[in-house]
C-alpha cells in the first residue's frame, strides 16, 4: 500500500483504494515521457510541463519510441 508517498505493508481491511495499473502513480502527461525512471527529476518535471502544453498535430506520425500510454491519452 502507499501512505504519504511511501510504500508500506497494510492489512486488506486498512486499504480503501487500489491502483488499477502501476502507471497510475504518475499523471497522464508524465506517463508519456519515455524512459522516465532513468531520467533526472528536473528534466522529468520539465517534460511533464511541456506535455501539458502540447497541442495535437494535424498529420501525426507514429513515434519511434513510446510508453504505451499514448493511445490511452489520445482516446480520452
Amino acid at each position: 500500500a502507499r501512505h504519504l508517498g511511501e510504500n508500506i505493508m497494510a492489512k486488506r481491511e486498512e486499504v480503501d483504494y487500489i491502483d488499477i495499473s502501476p502507471k497510475q502513480i504518475v499523471s497522464v502527461a508524465t506517463s508519456c515521457i519515455p524512459f522516465l525512471e532513468n531520467d533526472d527529476a528536473t528534466r522529468a518535471l520539465m517534460g511533464a510541463n511541456m506535455q501539458r502544453q502540447a497541442v495535437p498535430l494535424l498529420n501525426p506520425h507514429t513515434p519511434f519510441v513510446g510508453t504505451g500510454m499514448e493511445h490511452q491519452a489520445a482516446r480520452d
